[in-house]
C-alpha cells in the first residue's frame, strides 16, 4: 500500500507547485513586473489557497489513521506516506518554487522572433486557450442568470448518483489476477495416501489439457501420514497448485481458469474438487474475511447448542447453496468423523500381568505406524530408521489383535488378551464464536459477492423453519467483516467532511465561505457511480478510501475559486458579479492544470497494468470520475452558489442591521 501511496501522490503533490507557478507567470504577462517582484507577488497571492488545499487533503487522510482492524491494514500506511508527501510538497511550493521562479521565469519570445512552426504553434494553443476562457465567461454569465436551474441540475446529479449507486456490485475488496489457481480434492474420511495419490495423479493429467496457460504444476497428496502418532495427517485430501503465465500472455484470468477446472473436474466419481483463484492478495483477502474452518468467501454461520441440530441446518444449508445459482463449491466447515479402531485395554487384566494402559499403546504404536529406532547417516544426509512390522503383517484388524506385548515378567502376551477392538469415528470438531457454539457452511461465489448474497438471503426463508428452538442463522467471513469496514469508513467519512470544514474554517475565519466551497463535494457523487458503473467496477473498500480521498480532493477547486473572488472584491473593489466572472476566468487555467495533473497521476493505476493491481484500480477510477465530474459542475455551481449567498440570503440581515441602526 506504500508503493500506491506514492503512485496516488504523484498528481497531488504537483498541484501546489502549479498554482504558484502560473500565478507568477500571470503577474509577469499582465502586469509587466519583473521575475522577483512577479515571484513575490504571485506566491503571496495564492498562499492562503494552496495551504488551505494542501490541509483538507491531509484532513481526510487524518482519520484512516486512527482505524482499527481490516481497514488499519490496508489503508493506514498509505495515509502516512500521502500525507508527509503532500506536507513536502507545500513547504516546496512556498519556498523553492518561487525561488526558482525569481531566478529561471522568462517570458515567450515576441511572435517575430519565433520560428515558422513555433509562430504556428504559438498561435493555435493561444486561440484555443483565449477562446475556452471567453467560452467559459459566457457560460459563466449564463449560469449566473439562470441559477435556479444550476443548482436543481446539480441537485439532479446528486440524485441520479443516489439512484445508480444502488445498482452497484459491493465486496470488500477487488479479486486480483495473481497468477496463480488452487485447486483442493477430497476424498471420503478415512481414505489411505495410497489412494489420494492416483486420484491426485489423474487431476493433474486433466489439467495439463483444460489449462493450456499453465507453467507449473505443483502437487501435494495429505497432510501427513507415515510413521508417527496414530492418526497422521488429511490423507484423504489433496492439493495442486496451478501458476499461469503472465496476464497479458493469456485470454482467461485466474478466476475464469478456476470456473471452468470446477465444471470439468466435478464428475470424478468419490471425489470432491474444489478450485479458486489464489496468490498472495487471494489469501490475504481470505484471513481478512474472517478465515472460516470452510475457508469460502461466502459463508453462512449457524448459532446453536445442540450438535445435531447444527449438523441438520448444516446440511440443509448446503443443499440449498448447491441449488442457488451461482454459487459453487459449498462444503461443511465441520468435518465427519473419521472411521478409526478404538482400542479399549483392560486395565484389570493389565494389571494382573503387570503391563499399564502406556505399555500396550506404544507396542501397538511401533507395530504398526512405527517408531524411529536411530540415523543413517551417509554422505552428509541422515535417513531415519523405521522399525514396525512388515506391510502384509499389519493390513487387517486381526493383525492389530495378534500384536505381542512384553510384560515384566519376560514373557509374551497377544494383545487381544487385554483389549478390545471396535469400529469408532473419530471425535468430531466443536467450534465457537464468541463463547457460542457455530457451525459454518461456505461456498465460493461466482458472481459478484453482493449479488450471490442477494440470491441466497432471497432462499434463507426456506431454513428458517427448520430451525431448532435458540438457533439462528447468518451471513460470515467477507460479508460480516465487510459491513463492520463499511461501517468504519462510514463513519471515517464524516468525520473527513467535518475535518475537511473545519481545516477552512479556521483558515477563511468565516462559516459561510466554506460551506459554499463544501457544495463541490456532493457533485463527484455522479462521477464515481459512473466511473464504477461504465468500468463494470465493484464498489469496495478500495473505492469507499477513493470517496474520502475526494472530500478533500474536490474542494481545491472551490477554493481557488472563492479566495480569488474574495481577493477582487477586497482589494480591488469590484463588485460581486464581475468579481465573480473574472476570478473565474484567471482560475480556470490552475484548475484545469491541476486536475489533469491529478488525474493523469492516477491513469496507470486505473488500467490496472500487472498481476495484482487489480487491488488499486477502483481507488484510482473513483477519484478520476469524482474529479472529472466535480470539476466541470463546480467551475459552475460554486460560482453561482457564492452569488446565491451574497445576494439572497446575506440581504435579509443586512437589512435588518441597517433599520436598527437607522431606528438608533
Amino acid at each position: 500500500m506504500t508503493f500506491g501511496g506514492l503512485a496516488l501522490g504523484v498528481g497531488m503533490i504537483v498541484d501546489a507547485a502549479i498554482v504558484v507557478l502560473e500565478n507568477s507567470f500571470r503577474h509577469m504577462e499582465h502586469h509587466g513586473k519583473d521575475r522577483m517582484t512577479a515571484s513575490i507577488d504571485g506566491s503571496e497571492e495564492v498562499w492562503s489557497a494552496i495551504l488551505a488545499s494542501i490541509l483538507t487533503h491531509i484532513a481526510v487522510f487524518v482519520p484512516l489513521l486512527f482505524l482499527e482492524g481490516i481497514s488499519s491494514i490496508m489503508f493506514r500506511q498509505l495515509s502516512v506516506v500521502v500525507v508527509f508527501s503532500l506536507l513536502m510538497s507545500l513547504f516546496v511550493a512556498v519556498t523553492l518554487v518561487p525561488v526558482l521562479c525569481s531566478r529561471l521565469l522568462v517570458l515567450p519570445p515576441p511572435p517575430e522572433r519565433r520560428s515558422a512552426a513555433g509562430r504556428a504553434l504559438f498561435g493555435l494553443s493561444e486561440r484555443f486557450l483565449n477562446g475556452m476562457d471567453n467560452g467559459y465567461t459566457r457560460l459563466l454569465n449564463l449560469a449566473l442568470g439562470h441559477r435556479g436551474i444550476v443548482v436543481g441540475a446539480a441537485a439532479a446529479s446528486v440524485v441520479v448518483a443516489v439512484i445508480v449507486g444502488r445498482t452497484l456490485p459491493t465486496e470488500i475488496a477487488t479479486q486480483a489476477d495473481e497468477g496463480q489457481v488452487s485447486v483442493n480434492i477430497e476424498l471420503a474420511q478415512g481414505t489411505r495416501i495410497e489412494v489420494t495419490d492416483p486420484v491426485l495423479q489423474r487431476v493433474e493429467a486433466a489439467i495439463g489439457q483444460l489449462v493450456p496457460e499453465a507453467t507449473d504444476v505443483i502437487t501435494n497428496a495429505g497432510g501427513g501420514g507415515g510413521y508417527g502418532p496414530p492418526g497422521g495427517g488429511n490423507v484423504n485430501r489433496g492439493q495442486l497448485q496451478i501458476l499461469l503465465k503472465p496476464k497479458d500472455e493469456r485470454t482467461r484470468s485466474s478466476d475464469q481458469i478456476a470456473q471452468e477446472l470446477r465444471r470439468q473436474l466435478s464428475g470424478i466419481p468419490g471425489v470432491i474438487v474444489r478450485a479458486n483463484a489464489s496468490g498472495g492478495n487471494n489469501q490475504m483477502n481470505r484471513f481478512l474475511s474472517g478465515g472460516n474452518n470452510g475457508g469460502g468467501r461466502l459463508s453462512l454461520e449457524i448459532r446453536g447448542d445442540d450438535l445435531d441440530g447444527a449438523r441438520k441446518v448444516a446440511q440443509a444449508a448446503k443443499d440449498l447453496l448447491d441449488s442457488t445459482p451461482g454459487v459453487a463449491d459449498s462444503r461443511l466447515g465441520r468435518d465427519d468423523g473419521r472411521p478409526e479402531l478404538a482400542i479399549q485395554v483392560d486395565r484389570a487384566k493389565a494389571a494382573l500381568l503387570g503391563v499399564n494402559t502406556t505399555t500396550v499403546a506404544n507396542t501397538l504404536r511401533t507395530n504398526v505406524a512405527g517408531t524411529q529406532a536411530a540415523l543413517f547417516r551417509q554422505g552428509g544426509q541422515e535417513y531415519p530408521i523405521i522399525v514396525r512390522l512388515k506391510e502384509d503383517q499389519r493390513q487387517a484388524v486381526s493383525d492389530v489383535n495378534d500384536v505381542l506385548v512384553s510384560t515384566p515378567q519376560g514373557t509374551v502376551v497377544q494383545a487381544k488378551n487385554l483389549m478390545r477392538v471396535a469400529d469408532s469415528l473419530g471425535p468430531s470438531q466443536i467450534q465457537r464464536k464468541n463463547q457460542q457454539r457455530i457451525a459454518y457452511v461456505s461456498a465460493e461465489p461466482e458472481a459478484t459477492l453482493s449479488d450471490t448474497v442477494a440470491a441466497v438471503n432471497a432462499r434463507l426463508p426456506q431454513i428458517h423453519g427448520l430451525l431448532p428452538k435458540d438457533f439462528s442463522i447468518g451471513f460470515g467471513a467477507e460479508v460480516e467483516q465487510q459491513a463492520k469496514a463499511f461501517d468504519q469508513l462510514r463513519t471515517v467519512l464524516l468525520l473527513a467532511l467535518v475535518l475537511v470544514y473545519a481545516v477552512m474554517a479556521s483558515q477563511y475565519e468565516s462559516l459561510k465561505d466554506p460551506f459554499i466551497i463544501m457544495f463541490s463535494v456532493p457533485t463527484a457523487a455522479i462521477g464515481v457511480v459512473m466511473a464504477l458503473k461504465l468500468t463494470s467496477t465493484s464498489f469496495n473498500m478500495q473505492a469507499y478510501i477513493g470517496i474520502i480521498m475526494l472530500a478533500g480532493i474536490v474542494v481545491s477547486n472551490g477554493i481557488l475559486l472563492v479566495d480569488y473572488t474574495n481577493v477582487l472584491r477586497r482589494r480591488d473593489g469590484l463588485p460581486l458579479r464581475e468579481a465573480v466572472v473574472q476570478a473565474g476566468r484567471t482560475r480556470l487555467r490552475p484548475i484545469l492544470m491541476t486536475s489533469i495533473a491529478t488525474g493523469l497521476g492516477l491513469v496507470p493505476m486505473s488500467l490496472g497494468i500487472g498481476e495484482g493491481s487489480e487491488l488499486q484500480v477502483p481507488l484510482a477510477r473513483v477519484v478520476i470520475g469524482g474529479l472529472t465530474t466535480s470539476l466541470l459542475i463546480t467551475l459552475v455551481l460554486v460560482p453561482t452558489v457564492y452569488t446565491l449567498f451574497e445576494e439572497v440570503f446575506s440581504n435579509p440581515f443586512r437589512r435588518a442591521r441597517k433599520s436598527g441602526a437607522i431606528e438608533a
